[in-house]
């Protein structure tokens, strides 16, 4: 099925050594190809990874977050039962604390902006709140702040969880697909590498089964018309398509095959004559 690759290679005009030089050149070609298609194989599964990592950072965040919702909502309330200056000023700073880690949100999350936004609405709205409630505190007004805790924090803080709450569903889907991309990639890649190096192997081989063919071949034919020249039989020639060194000294083996018979009938001729 590929027994004409040798003659092909055979016919090209051109020096044996540029043959093999090209050969050669063809394989390093290949081996720098197949490591490229490699690295960019392992780039693309180094890029999921990093994906992976980030998405989990955001739902560390978003969890986090999660968490400060439930603990101003627990030190507003443990506030109330205790509304000494230093509860309330714990309180405070763990609302200022909440604010601090949507502010870095901001950052981390720029793909959720709609949902941030109204996470910072709901904040703002229950700091306003609080303070109000915590001010009300100070002032000896307990009744007042336990009315707005019950009419107004704890919504504004269910609230804040369920947008919470949301983000960490969110980023848990976006880790879900992530994972799944990453092993679609990972396995694409292994495809991409393994048949690319298949696809190597079986052009190298054919490479150096039609120049190995170009050179053998000819060799061989030239050797055993040598050994038939050497006992005496001139009548045939050697048939090489070769258009380089090979194809001359086939020539040149024709040609002596050729004198050599021109001279062996004069001295048969000659002690004929005798």
């Amino acid at each position: 099925m590929i027994a004409w690759l040798p003659g092909r290679v055979a016919r090209i005009r051109t020096s044996v050594r540029a043959k093999l030089l090209t050969s050669f050149l063809a394989i390093v070609a290949l081996l720098i190809v197949d490591s490229a298609i490699s690295l960019r194989a392992l780039r693309k599964v180094d890029q999921r990874v990093e994906e992976s990592v980030q998405v989990q950072r955001k739902i560390a965040a978003y969890r986090q977050l999660n968490h400060d919702t439930l603990s101003q909502l627990y030190g507003v309330s443990s506030a109330l039962l205790q509304p000494d200056e230093e509860t309330l000023d714990i309180t405070l700073r763990q609302i200022n604390q909440f604010g601090y880690d949507l502010d870095r949100l901001q950052f981390l999350a720029k793909d959720e902006v709609d949902l941030l936004r109204r996470v910072r609405k709901e904040y703002d709205a229950f700091l306003a709140i609080v303070t109000q409630e915590i001010e009300l505190i100070r002032h000896g007004d307990i009744a007042g702040g336990r009315r707005l805790q019950v009419e107004q924090a704890t919504p504004l803080a269910n609230r804040l969880e369920r947008l919470t709450n949301e983000l960490v569903n969110k980023a848990e889907v976006e880790m879900v697909a992530s994972i799944e991309l990453s092993a679609a990639a990972y396995r694409q890649s292994q495809y991409s590498v393994i048949a690319f190096a298949l696809a190597s192997v079986v052009l190298a081989l054919l490479l150096g089964y039609a120049i190995s063919g170009s050179l053998i071949a000819p060799v061989r034919q030239m050797g055993s018309r040598l050994d038939e020249i050497a006992t005496g039989d001139f009548s045939k020639r050697v048939q090489v398509a070769n258009r380089d060194e090979l194809g001359a000294l086939a020539a040149n083996v024709n040609r002596m095959s050729d004198e050599l018979g021109r001279l062996y009938n004069q001295i048969e001729m000659a002690n004929q004559h005798k």
